[in-house]
């Protein structure tokens, strides 16, 4: 009996394979995976220098880093977590233009984790992200409920006193003054540091992840307590009701702050464990370390490629004269400036520069609720303002704004805004507020931002 033996020329040998795998695994991973998060970091430097965040999030990058080089022996990355790191990198680069940059960066942080092989240390992972920043998306997100939050605590504490008191929105009507939970009030940053002091606490005692998680809400639910009676102290000071007591708005909240820090430091110590000894010594293989190799070479392509999309809100003609205190301005178009027309070719609406006299009139409209109709304090700290924080007045015509000066070197500027309903009139003085009615009312607009700048 004969047999015939088919060669497949074509199919890969064993060694051709073996020279891949040998290839592959002579590249460090570190050089591919700095390719994949030059774009999270280009964003996160930007964002860092554009004015709108506090520099918070450093702090807990550099003891997020302490702590995982004081853990990094009970690192054992196993193929499976290193797997799905390069996959959630991927994700991050292929996603571009796409997701937000902030749950891109993200995603990278917990690609990155799950490839060291901190995925088991969730409190790390808490403290990276927390690097991210976020806080002046969590008072435009965030900021206006918990300033509810904190004037109604405030009204029903002050009630339980047997003091005559009223809330309006987030202003507060006692003894005949008016005092208004601005954005500073919300509590919004003790909100951060409470997180971050929950995962500092949890990864200092290596808490598991149930215990890291209670501790991340017991945090978040204990600052509205903690926020509530720092502003019930204030309100009690600027009513008049009591002495001033002479301690510094900051100096109150670092007081109050002691509600939410306690609480932290008994759970995290209680759930403490002890250090892990290394065990095993981690490998890459071939086929997670490819998949990181293929994101790294697809990065730069992704960065070249995406282009903002546009999607422009139905524009109206802009008003040719704007009132302003009583007074009819007649205005004055201005030709874009190149960082209005940048702004422009992403901004979803319509926006006009104009001169009055030595004054500025500028004017944007949108059809819906959005991120990017924020006020100018932004724009203003980016370009090297230093301003002040901002006020609620009410004008001699009736109309309210919010009013805060902009200095930079020797020149000064006052700054009025507002934003109105073309529907009905309706004015809000800060955006988060804004924001919120126009996600619960989409058919009172369009809107419009109305910005007002004097000497």
């Amino acid at each position: 009996m004969s047999h015939s033996v088919v060669m497949l020329h074509d199919a890969p040998q064993p060694e051709e394979c073996g020279v891949v795998r040998k290839w592959i695994g002579r590249i460090p991973a570190w050089i591919p995976m700095m390719i994949v998060w030059v774009p999270v970091i280009v964003w996160f430097v930007k964002r860092l220098d554009d004015g709108s965040d506090e520099p918070l999030g450093l702090l807990a990058l550099a003891f997020a880093a302490a702590l995982g080089w004081r853990d990094r022996s009970s690192n054992h990355p196993h193929s499976a977590a290193r797997i799905s790191g390069a996959l959630l990198l991927f994700l991050s680069t292929a996603s571009i233009g796409v997701l937000p940059p902030m749950i891109r960066a993200g995603l990278a942080i917990i690609g990155t984790g799950a490839w060291f092989g901190i995925q088991r240390k969730p409190a790390l992972l808490g403290l990276f992200l927390l690097s991210l920043p976020m806080v002046a998306s969590l008072q435009f997100y965030i900021g206006w409920p918990m300033r509810l939050a904190a004037a109604e605590g405030t009204v029903r504490l002050l009630e339980l006193g047997g003091v005559v008191i009223a809330r309006q929105g987030v202003n507060i009507d006692i003894g005949g003054y008016r005092i208004g939970v601005d954005p500073a009030c919300a509590g919004i940053l003790m909100l951060w540091h409470a997180l971050a002091a929950a995962m500092a606490l949890s990864a200092i005692h290596r808490v598991s992840w149930k215990a890291t998680f209670i501790s991340a809400g017991l945090a978040i639910l204990l600052v509205i307590p903690a926020n509530i009676l720092r502003t019930t102290w204030l309100v009690i000071e600027k009513s008049g009701r009591v002495l001033p007591s002479g301690i510094s708005h900051g100096s109150i909240g670092l007081i109050c702050f002691l509600v939410v820090l306690l609480p932290l430091w008994w759970w995290n110590s209680r759930q403490s464990q002890p250090s892990e000894d290394a065990t095993a010594k981690s490998s890459t293989g071939s086929f997670e370390r490819l998949i990181l190799i293929l994101t790294a070479c697809m990065t730069p392509w992704m960065m070249l490629r995406w282009q903002p999309r546009v999607d422009h809100a139905p524009v109206a003609t802009l008003p040719k004269e704007f009132t302003f205190n009583g007074v009819t301005l007649p205005l004055n178009t201005l030709p874009p400036s190149p960082g209005e027309t940048a702004f422009g070719a992403s901004f979803p609406g319509s926006l006009s520069s104009h001169r009055w006299g030595d004054g500025h009139v500028i004017l944007r409209r949108v059809n819906e609720a959005t991120r990017k109709l924020h006020l100018s304090q932004d724009c203003l700290r980016a370009a090297g303002f230093e301003t002040t924080h901002s006020v609620t007045v009410r004008c001699s015509d009736g109309s309210e704004w919010s009013r805060f000066t902009a200095t930079r070197e020797d020149d000064r500027f006052v700054i009025h805004e507002r934003i109105v309903s073309e529907q009905d009139g309706s004015t809000w003085t800060d955006a988060p507020t804004w924001y919120w009615s126009a996600l619960a009312h989409p058919l009172n607009g369009p809107w419009r931002a109305e910005t007002v700048i004097s000497r």
